[in-house]
């Protein structure tokens, strides 16, 4: 009898710790999982890219250029700060597009928005880390 009721509640507490794997949904995706991109229209998608080719490259290298005025010898604050803003500005723009074609909700995680707030970006004294604590390539995008 004792026996059993181990094995049980060991089952029990085993089930318990396990289903917390499942409380985010799939792939961790602000649980949308693969609903999120089977439920998008293609050919918005793809105006939408066309759209938005010269901003997001644009961006890439506002993002490089952020990351030399943090690495510099003398950090030039009010170039960062315009460097952000414009940052901020193309990321807008490229967000408003978003929204025209009925996409920003899907495009919003790629840019770090977070319950429809910018992301955090770079901060002084984190030369190049993310939030996450991780180095990334500024080149990426969708971040």
């Amino acid at each position: 009898m004792k026996r059993k009721m181990i094995a049980s509640m060991a089952v029990l507490i085993g089930l318990m710790m396990c289903s917390s794997v499942y409380a985010m949904g799939p792939g961790g995706w602000h649980g949308m999982g693969f609903t999120a991109v089977a439920n998008l229209n293609i050919d918005s998608v793809k105006n939408f890219l066309k759209d938005t080719t010269s901003a997001r490259n644009e961006l890439i290298l506002k993002r490089i250029e952020l990351i030399k005025a943090y690495r510099a010898q003398e950090i030039n604050y009010d170039k960062i700060a315009s460097i952000q803003k414009e940052i901020i500005d193309l990321k807008t723009k490229i967000l408003d597009t978003a929204r025209k074609y009925g996409l920003d909700k899907e495009v919003g995680p790629w840019f770090g928005m977070r319950h429809g707030m910018m992301g955090q970006g770079m901060r002084p004294g984190m030369r190049g880390m993310r939030p996450g604590g991780m180095m990334s390539c500024p080149c990426n995008t969708p971040q």
